[in-house]
């Protein structure tokens, strides 16, 4: 069919203002929105957990963000669990660590691993709201965390000893990355700002915490996190109690007793 001049003028134009247009606008105009994915709602739940809280993350927001009815969100996921542990295994998808094995030295091993979960953390803090889901800890953290456990059988560690030590050294490598990714940015800022001293001071409290602030600035997130790694090699090494006879190590939990005490 031939188009007259002024069709071909229409349809020109038609086209620079869908060129011009949101993608959006792009797809309305074809009458029928882009097909819903699994992977679409990972990503968008994701996006969400990144400026969110996760249980400020439902269904419904999730919906919402994509356009689409909540009902279509639970076509694909059954409840707000599985989706956070497909989200979870998303972001922990780009853990890329190698194990340097059991013959290299238990140190050098948690160091590497160590290093690699602090990089990880520093480009994706999102993982803080995945690692865990209604209170057990997700698939995926549970393959990343692997090495650490592996570290600590080598060292002896069994049984309920193996699950106290196991949960204090996650509990400070995850306590420290997380403080420090929220401190680190705050420390420049906070030597400027006057400090909040009970009324009762005499001024040498508020003197030494302005004199404190001062050097703020010069503290780098990685001298931190160095000092906190190093700590948890060394409470390992006191507790293994690798140069003493098994006999001799002392357990976790156990008090310091003087002879004759109770």
């Amino acid at each position: 069919m031939r188009l007259d001049k002024h069709a071909v003028q229409a349809l020109n134009k038609g086209m620079e203002t869908a060129r011009e247009a949101p993608v959006i606008a792009k797809t309305a105009t074809r009458g029928r929105p882009p097909k819903l994915t699994a992977a679409m709602i990972v990503q968008a739940t994701r996006s969400l957990l990144e400026t969110s809280p996760s249980a400020d993350v439902s269904f419904a927001r999730v919906a919402r963000h994509l356009s689409v009815p909540a009902s279509s969100v639970y076509n694909y996921f059954a409840n707000r669990d599985v989706l956070f542990a497909a989200v979870a295994a998303d972001v922990f998808s780009s853990f890329a660590f190698t194990d340097p094995g059991d013959a290299a030295p238990w140190r050098q091993r948690l160091s590497a691993w160590l290093q690699e979960l602090d990089r990880f953390i520093a480009k994706n803090p999102v993982a803080f709201r995945v690692m865990a889901t209604s209170n057990q800890a997700s698939p995926a953290w549970v393959h990343v965390r692997a090495p650490l456990l592996r570290v600590l059988r080598s060292l002896g560690f069994a049984d309920r000893q193996l699950v106290l030590v196991h949960s204090w050294c996650e509990a400070q490598v995850v306590g420290l990355l997380l403080v420090e990714t929220h401190a680190g940015r705050n420390r420049a800022s906070a030597a400027a700002a006057p400090p909040v001293l009970p009324e009762d001071d005499d001024g040498s409290d508020a003197r030494a915490e302005l004199a404190r602030r001062a050097h703020l600035p010069s503290v780098r997130r990685e001298e931190i996190v160095k000092l906190g790694f190093d700590a948890v090699i060394a409470t390992l090494e006191r507790l293994s109690g690798e140069d003493a006879a098994p006999a001799e190590r002392r357990q976790p939990g156990d008090a310091d007793h003087a002879p004759g005490g109770t």
